[in-house]
């Protein structure tokens, strides 16, 4: 009987013993299984495998490192964050360790620690692509673009079959308004993407901004046809057509945008943009009101409202509009102008005048501006100025001026 027992515990050791033996052979056999997993995306499946490694074998930075990798990819990054921790401690000195949990403190928005860990990386391996795009990633959230487009361009150099590293450097461009530029990196994308439906879409926004419409429009709808129901191309397309001078179009798209976002602030004030082309006031007000509804600080949306209400006879109401342009952007020069001649057809000369001086002291060539104040300052009694201003505005050309000079300002036109 003894012997039985004797020989059960022996086995049962020995059993333990080839266990604890073959731990770290199936924990790097669970891990190879996760690392296929994750390369086909599979990431729930590999965050099973991940964890089996660490409990078999909690000694090999490589297995924390790939549990973070998942874990980040699933959206839970403060346990990635806590697996990079343990994966550097262990091996303090690995590259992409440090690349990764860069990554993460970007997510997390810890910038400084981001910046931090891809220094680290670049230093550990200069020529690390990935640490040179996210690097740019992190300058570009901070608004440093030309440090951006730096990282970007050796990211490039170093791997050019990154296709997000053009895209991210073709947003950076565009900040720097460097639109050819990113222009130049969307065509790069188009001839490599299998989908380019983006590309396209994005170099027909920037060929809006360089005006080239009918390229925009090309590209725009090229994007359509690879990617439906595409609020921003449906817009930009409308701005494409409103500027082709294709206004019936361009309110077909912004209707179109407005189907699939009935919250569409820019696209209500687009529509109504293209309203007020038509001379429509009253549905240009209603969607320039409709765009102020959605978004309070609009100031386009304010000054359009402004126009339509000036030209349908509502000087009053926009007066009240231009004073809130004002607000929001207090050097919208245009927007005092426009006041000034609201107070000025309401007999408020007095009120009109010091947006006159505004606009005049941004732009002392603007004849208009100068014919109106001389109005203004003839209704105040301030006949010497308006003859100044009067006078003014003939030596720059405005025509309009010459039978007020010549009414008023008898000893002014001599001079």
């Amino acid at each position: 009987m003894k012997r039985g027992i004797i020989i059960a515990v022996t086995l049962i050791a020995v059993a333990i013993a080839v266990y604890i033996m073959m731990r770290p052979r199936l924990a790097e056999k669970a891990y190879l299984e996760g690392n296929t997993l994750t390369d086909s995306s599979l990431f729930e499946q590999a965050l099973v495998k991940y964890n089996k490694a660490i409990n078999l074998n909690g000694k090999v930075a490589e297995y924390y490192n790939a549990r973070g990798f998942v874990q980040s990819a699933l959206d839970k990054d403060s346990l990635a964050l806590a697996d990079f921790n343990t994966a550097i401690e262990i091996k303090p000195n690995v590259d992409m360790f440090h690349l990764n949990r860069g990554k993460t403190y970007r997510k997390l928005k810890n910038y400084n620690s981001a910046l931090e860990d891809l220094n680290k990386a670049i230093t550990l391996n200069d020529t690390l692509a990935a640490a040179y795009y996210q690097r740019g990633l992190l300058k570009a959230t901070q608004m440093d673009f030309d440090g951006a487009v730096a990282d970007y361009n050796r990211s490039i150099e170093l791997d050019g079959s990154n296709l997000e590293a053009f895209y991210s450097r073709g947003e950076s461009r565009a900040h720097l308004n460097d639109f050819m530029g990113a222009i130049a990196d969307y065509n790069k994308m188009i001839e490599q993407a299998e989908n380019p439906a983006l590309a396209y879409k994005q170099r027909g926004i920037f060929k809006l901004k360089i005006q080239d419409y009918e390229g925009a429009e090309k590209d725009l709808e090229q994007s359509l046809t690879l990617a439906n129901n595409d609020k921003e191309v449906l817009f930009n397309i409308g701005q494409a057509k409103f500027n082709l001078n294709k206004i019936d179009d361009a309110i077909s798209f912004y209707n179109k945008a407005l189907k699939i976002d009935s919250k569409y602030d820019l696209a209500y004030g687009s529509r109504a943009g293209a309203y007020l082309k038509k001379n429509n006031f009253k549905l240009a007000i209603q969607d320039f009101t409709k765009a102020i509804e959605l978004n309070s600080s609009y100031q386009k949306a304010y000054y359009g409202r402004g126009i339509s209400k000036a030209l349908s006879g509502d000087y009053k109401g926009s007066i009240s509009d231009f004073s809130k342009v004002i607000e929001i952007a207090p050097d919208f020069a245009q927007a005092y102008y426009n006041r000034g001649v609201s107070n000025a057809i309401l007999g408020n000369h007095k009120e009109a005048l010091p947006d006159y001086d505004f606009i005049i002291a941004k732009d002392s060539k603007y004849a208009e501006a100068y014919f109106n104040r001389g109005i203004s300052r003839m209704n105040t009694q301030n006949e010497k100025g308006a003859c100044e201003d009067f006078k003014k505005a003939v030596d720059l050309g405005y025509k309009q001026a010459e039978p007020m000079l010549k009414m008023y300002c008898r000893n002014a036109e001599q001079q």
